[in-house]
């Protein structure tokens, strides 16, 4: 109910008009290929993490890098058409799987309500979170290694850095943006190389909510968050999707960005299937990408690419009008 109001009140005055532009009206001046690789973390017994690169081998020069953290039970090949969105107008989209929670723990299993108690039961797995949480600085230290030898060699600009990532992967995307875990914010994991982040169905923290600003105050770059109003929990059925807007309520000094698609659910944002007897329709998912390929794109030109066209794209009320009808748009300090 909460989210519905938020709608409503951004919608006021905000009309859908007949031909608002997109961002960019393309899919990309850039052929995508992709590479599919393992690295291996010898300082955590050998640790392997997958990973899948889209990359567009006619761009010119090194090229923005955005990683992408998959959620609980997924891979390196979700969100794919982002991936490829990105790839097709330049950046460098880096997929990571993460071991421990990633679609090991239900391979085989044909039972859902085990899946399920599998599933919440790597949440409490505090070993499996650090390793997820640890895999980012792993990554960005194999691609600088990257950007010297190998097929990327001379294509990677780590000096624009982006972080992604949906629902854990949300969660691993704050953690390393600065978001402080534990018993009055103990652990910190933030990631000093990253300068900006996309959390696709971000969590409100189990811990540190009656702290917020101890939570969030190491945070210190602009981050836009995505979710809809549908976007429960698969494995918390009593979950309000409004509790998805915690973070960015939350975060202070900072700019911050939301998009809330209406009726958009938990699967939208990881390009999977809808699930059959829910009430969002298969045929509102090309529309929900395309919006979230945009923003993400705008959001991604602006920060890294510094495209003062792009953040008055998203600021200046074209944004808010393109997905009018099918969400809305807010941004703050």
């Amino acid at each position: 109910m909460r989210l519905l109001v938020f709608l409503a009140f951004l919608a006021f005055g905000a009309t859908a008009q007949a031909g608002e532009a997109p961002f960019r009206a393309d899919p990309g001046p850039y052929a995508v290929e992709t590479l599919l690789g393992e690295w291996v973390d010898d300082a955590r017994n050998g640790r392997a993490v997958p990973w899948k690169i889209y990359f567009a081998p006619s761009a010119p020069g090194a090229r923005p890098v955005v990683i992408f953290s998959h959620g609980l039970g997924g891979s390196r090949e979700g969100s794919a058409f982002l991936g490829t969105f990105l790839a097709a107008h330049g950046f460098v989209a880096v997929h990571i799987q993460h071991p421990g929670s990633d679609e090991s723990l239900w391979a085989g299993e044909t039972d859902r309500a085990a899946i399920i108690e599998t599933l919440r039961a790597s949440l409490r797995d505090l070993e499996s979170a650090e390793n997820r949480f640890r895999d980012v600085p792993f990554t960005i230290d194999q691609l600088e290694l990257m950007t010297n030898a190998g097929p990327l060699a001379g294509r990677l600009d780590l000096s624009r850095l982006g972080m992604s990532g949906h629902s854990y992967g949300a969660a691993s995307t704050l953690v390393a943006a600065g978001q402080r875990l534990g018993p009055r914010g103990r652990y910190s994991f933030r990631e000093a190389r990253i300068d900006a982040a996309i959390a696709y169905s971000p969590n409100k923290p189990r811990r540190g909510v009656s702290d917020a600003a101890r939570t969030y105050g190491d945070i210190s770059i602009p981050i836009f968050h995505m979710t809809g109003t549908h976007d429960g929990s698969p494995l918390e059925p009593d979950m309000d999707p409004a509790d998805r807007l915690f973070p960015f309520q939350n975060i202070q000094g900072v700019r911050q960005y939301l998009l809330v698609l209406e009726g958009g659910d938990h699967m939208v944002f990881s390009g999977r299937d809808p699930v059959a007897g829910r009430s969002v329709s298969p045929d509102r998912y090309p529309r929900y990408h395309d919006i979230i390929c945009q923003g993400s794109l705008a959001f991604w030109e602006a920060t890294l690419n510094n495209d003062a066209q792009a953040k008055a794209w998203l600021e200046g009320g074209a944004f808010a009008r393109y997905v009018a009808g099918d969400g809305a748009f807010d941004f703050r300090n």
